[in-house]
């Protein structure tokens, strides 16, 4: 003959083993969508750092480097050749002075124009690479290494997220119904066992 106790509590323990496992599948899914939304949004926080730093890196490329550093050279040099350059005069020759003195010292003038726009070049050039570090390629690194400092922090709040998604995923999986179909089953396999 059947025992009633038996069975009731063989049927409630495996009532309460088939909720406790849906409960644990549901947490499975809520913990593997929290993982996916995490790795999607931090490859995306990623690409953008990523992209800030090749833009910054573009800069040092030949081409973009020697263009930028010429506009800034040239800018310079007609700074510095305008405010060295030696007005072309001729001296008045006094009366009885031969035409050679105003010939060497119109030369000489010329010369010295020709040694400050060599100068003023040579200066420029220099102070271009300088300029051109400072004020264009330093601020650009700058704004990247923001960029990419502020994807770290947002990568790392994304993972306090997840933590969290976790924790409630694995709260998902208890299963008081469950547990207490199981006590239940327990309760009364033993009864029926001693019973029987």
């Amino acid at each position: 003959m059947c025992n009633p106790a038996l069975a009731i509590g063989v049927a409630s323990t495996l009532g309460g083993t088939y909720l406790k496992n849906q409960a644990a599948n549901r947490a499975d899914r809520l913990g593997q969508s929290a993982e996916d939304r995490f790795n999607q949004s931090n490859v995306a926080l990623e690409t953008e750092g990523r992209d800030a730093v090749n833009k910054t890196g573009s800069n040092f490329e030949r081409s973009a480097f020697d263009a930028g550093m010429g506009a800034e050279t040239e800018r310079l040099a007609n700074l510095f050749n305008t405010a060295t350059t030696i007005p072309q005069r001729t001296l008045p020759i006094s009366s009885g002075a031969p035409a050679v003195i105003g010939e060497a010292m119109n030369a000489e003038a010329a010369l010295a124009n020709a040694f400050n726009q060599k100068q003023g070049a040579a200066l420029a050039n220099l102070q271009g690479f300088g300029d051109f570090l400072a004020n264009r390629i330093n601020p650009q690194m700058a704004d990247s290494a923001n960029t990419v400092g502020m994807m770290g922090n947002m990568m790392q709040g994304n993972a306090n997220v997840l933590n969290a998604d976790l924790r409630a995923a694995k709260r998902a999986a208890d299963s008081p119904m469950g547990d207490l179909l199981q006590m239940a089953g327990n309760v009364g396999t033993s009864y029926g066992l001693y019973k029987g």
